[in-house]
């Protein structure tokens, strides 16, 4: 398994989380973006790493409700 990207991690974590994404699932796919291979088919990531990233997705294409809604 490469070695974290720390920078990449701190990034990746610090624009979830002000995109609303949870911490607990920002740091997960922080993390696995964090070691992604790009030697590797899929990056690396295996089917937990995949599902994890589109709930992160999910949470960013999904509009911000009005207040009051």
């Amino acid at each position: 398994m490469p070695e974290l990207n720390q920078s990449l991690y701190n990034t990746c974590y610090e624009s979830l989380t002000g995109s609303d994404v949870p911490e607990h699932l920002a740091d997960a796919v922080a993390r696995i973006v964090a070691v992604d291979d790009p030697n590797l088919p899929n990056l690396g990531r295996n089917e937990i790493d995949i599902e994890l990233c589109g709930e992160a997705v999910q949470i960013l294409l999904t509009p911000d409700k009005e207040e009051g809604d």
